[in-house]
């Protein structure tokens, strides 16, 4: 079973979100990272924020974001797991507003999990199984934590943003914005004042009681069907480098038949 609990984990880092190991300072901004300090006496953090995601939304894509009803990417993941470095090709298909599946191959063989809108599910060498508690909960998060998903949802009915600070990171100026989903769950998101488009973000993820903070950085934006998708992503947990993914195929309104996401009997 912990071995089961373990690959799961594993998938879901590399499926949409990251897992848990333990929990430390968030270290996403360092003490040493120049904070500049806005005179946030005459910024009103909501409004500002809610500005600056706009922007984000426009540069992310030349149609609506309604329009864009499934998106399936297939990528290749660099892996440092256990002092280990290793690859596994990772699928994970979206369909909006909230079912995912993502199939990933690897050393371990193949691992296939699914959030179906209301259950959560793991297939494993080790057999298929329903997830409950922490572990469904962060499936949840994962898929309200996609880029496309934060950039339809920041507006709606029960979903928050607020504008943090402007700081230097990485030699670089950007604005955080911290997006809170309908269930509660904080997202930091850092948006480059340049190009408007969402640079990285940071959250934090639970399982088991254990907590890990997680980091993506994004880069070398391409066009699909109109929107912006980054090829290259670094992730980091509680500071230290986990995993390089580099997409290899980017498709957006295929068409997905929903029986991909039903958890096999």
């Amino acid at each position: 079973m912990k071995k089961f609990i373990t690959i799961v984990c594993l998938s879901l880092t590399l499926s949409l979100a990251l897992h848990v190991f333990a929990q430390e300072k968030d270290p996403t901004i360092k003490d040493t990272e120049k904070v500049v300090k806005s005179d946030t006496d005459k910024i009103d953090p909501t409004k500002h924020a809610k500005e600056l995601m706009l922007m984000a939304r426009k540069a992310k894509s030349e149609k609506p974001l309604s329009e864009v009803k499934d998106i399936k990417i297939t990528s290749i993941v660099e892996l440092v797991f256990s002092g280990n470095n290793f690859e596994v090709s990772n699928e994970t298909t979206i369909k909006f507003p909230n079912k995912s599946l993502t199939i990933i191959n690897g050393p371990f063989g193949e691992i296939k999990n699914s959030y179906d809108g209301n259950i959560a599910w793991a297939v494993t060498p080790g057999g298929t199984q329903e997830m409950v508690g922490d572990n469904a909960v962060e499936f949840e998060n994962a898929l309200a934590g996609d880029l496309l998903s934060i950039l339809k949802n920041f507006d709606q009915e029960n979903h928050k943003v607020t504008f943090l600070e402007e700081v230097c990171f990485e030699g670089q100026m950007i604005n955080i914005v911290l997006f809170t989903t309908n269930t509660g769950h904080e997202i930091k998101l850092y948006l480059d004042p340049k190009t408007n488009m969402i640079k990285g973000k940071s959250f934090q993820s639970k399982a088991a009681g254990l907590t890990v903070v997680n980091e993506e950085i994004y880069s070398d934006f391409q066009k699909f069907e109109g929107v912006q998708i980054p090829m290259r992503r670094v992730i980091k947990r509680n500071g230290q480098p986990f995993a390089n993914v580099e997409i290899k195929e980017v498709k957006i309104n295929s068409g997905i038949d929903d029986k991909i996401f039903v958890k096999p009997q």
